[in-house]
């Protein structure tokens, strides 16, 4: 279906257009336009560079089109799905005609359709000021498609955020929304990647990088302009248009597979689509990481403290409650589906963890310095602790999941984050790390090695390390076991005996 014969579409229009509030839009874009325009231009002698008042004037329309695209927009589709809600509107459009993707299309495009208009109503002033200015046009082009990809990308994100906000949660989702498209507009000093930044108002810095001419410019390209993928520069404009078009991908994935469901079976991705976007964000890390900025362990060790916020997300999102258990083994009584729902997720964790640590593994193995000592040997075992420590804690909450009583899964993450800090209290009266000899102890309790875990630590204590890596592993098979117990007795408790005796009156 054609965008302007969409009826969500359309819906949005009229409702945001209205012919005053165009007129009058309108008519304030247009004072603000010769006021600003009458205000630069007048400071012109005070004006420096090649560009004079021109590109000033420009760059002050700019920043007005990229807040109100960027970020009128992104609070324009967070509080579309989440009104409707309110309103109890959205289950109307559900059960309507329009397909997954119409709808979500429809909203995409007509939730911040007022703040389009506006960035239209502001390009004669910022058309002038680049006149003025001689600007060049592939500049501005480049600029502008920067801007409205970048907008995109955060209007999906919003209308996911939105769709998935429960009540009294609004104004933190809008928070949330706004820290993210101000801590990836603009460039940072990370020191382990190499890497521009990712949001809209990089359209901006975009543009002061083009325009400032002589040797500062080259310098300051090949320092803030370039990315480094896979060991090779690359110009970040590119890779900014195939990032945003691969993450807007994926939350399009995520909104057709839920807008309309029912509030209680959203479920973000299939577990075969959470794995991928797992990898995904691997080879993301992988690709522009800076391997040589420090050690090889001190590399893994901070993909994967990195991984353990990938997982933890995707994993929480993938526990499953009391009632989704229950439909889930009734309709898939007697196949497979219902053995692998008594041990889930742990096939979905080990496979996640372990092939994000082997890719991490193989990246490192590609990219280090060659003159630095390397154990791929090690690098798999600390894999692999960080597989089995995930796997386990994810195991328990998922138990904890099944479990009666009014919000459990909050009580397993209660209880989890007790159980660390009270071991991490008792680690220094034990002097576990003081003493190099006991360090291999703290692996039973905490994921020590990950971040620990070398020649040196082995040689002092392999049969602890050993121990430790194969109590996990009981660990997860306890859960597994108390896991399908709670599910057995799930199935009794939502069954009559059959044997029950019939009372028989005379």
């Amino acid at each position: 279906m054609a965008l302007w014969s969409n009826p969500e579409f359309l819906r949005n229009v009229r409702a945001q257009l209205r012919p005053g509030k165009v007129i009058a839009t309108a008519c304030i874009c247009a004072a603000l336009s010769i006021a600003t325009g009458f205000a630069v231009s007048s400071q012109s002698r005070f004006a420096v560079g090649p560009y004079g008042w021109g590109f000033e004037l420009f760059q002050v329309a700019f920043w007005l089109q990229a807040v109100m695209v960027a970020v009128g927009g992104g609070i324009a589709c967070i509080n579309n799905i989440y009104r409707e809600k309110e309103q109890n509107t959205f289950d109307y459009q559900r059960v309507t005609r329009l397909t997954p993707l119409e709808l979500t299309l429809g909203k995409m495009f007509g939730a911040p359709v007022f703040t389009y208009f506006v960035l239209l109503c502001l390009m004669p002033l910022a058309t002038f000021g680049a006149f003025m200015g001689k600007l060049r046009i592939s500049n501005l082009l480049a600029a502008y498609v920067v801007l409205l990809i970048g907008s995109l990308t955060v209007h999906m994100l919003a209308l996911l955020i939105s769709l998935l906000t429960v009540r009294g949660a609004h104004s933190g989702a809008i928070v949330l929304l706004l820290v993210l498209i101000l801590g990836t507009s603009f460039s940072g000093n990370n020191q382990f990647f190499q890497i521009g930044p990712l949001g809209p108002f990089y359209s901006i810095e975009l543009l002061q990088q083009e325009n400032w001419g002589g040797q500062v410019a080259d310098a300051y390209r090949v320092t803030r302009s370039a990315d480094v993928f896979f060991g090779h520069q690359v110009h970040h404009f590119p890779v900014f248009l195939t990032v945003n078009v691969l993450f807007a991908g994926w939350f399009l994935l995520a909104l057709v597979r839920n807008i309309k469901r029912d509030q209680n079976d959203y479920e973000i991705y299939s577990p075969v689509q959470s794995l991928a976007f797992a990898l995904f964000l691997n080879l993301l890390f992988v690709a522009f990481m800076q391997w040589r900025v420090a050690t090889a362990i001190d590399c893994q060790s901070f993909l994967l403290t990195l991984n353990i916020i990938v997982f933890s997300c995707l994993g929480l999102a993938a526990i499953r409650n009391r009632q989704r258990m229950r439909r889930i083994l009734r309709a898939g009584e007697g196949t497979s589906a219902a053995w692998l729902a008594t041990v889930w997720p742990a096939p979905f964790i080990i496979a996640g963890t372990l092939a994000a640590g082997l890719l991490i593994v193989l990246g490192i193995g590609q990219g280090r310095d060659l003159k630095v000592e390397w154990s791929a040997n090690f690098a798999i075992l600390r894999s692999l602790f960080f597989v089995a420590w995930f796997a386990r804690d994810m195991q328990f909450l998922q138990w904890m999941g099944l479990r009666r009583g009014k919000h459990p899964l909050v009580m397993g993450v209660l209880f989890l984050v007790i159980s660390y800090v009270c071991v991490m209290i008792l680690m220094a009266p034990l002097k576990i790390f003081a003493i190099p000899e006991r360090t291999a102890f703290s692996a039973f309790f905490i994921p020590t090695p990950v971040f620990l875990l070398d020649h040196s630590a082995w040689v002092l204590r392999p049969a602890i390390w050993i121990a430790a890596f194969v109590a996990q592993w009981i660990l997860v098979a306890l859960f597994i076991g108390l896991q399908k117990q709670t599910i057995d007795d799930l199935n009794s408790s939502a069954t009559v005996p059959a044997t029950e005796a019939v009372p028989v009156h005379p």
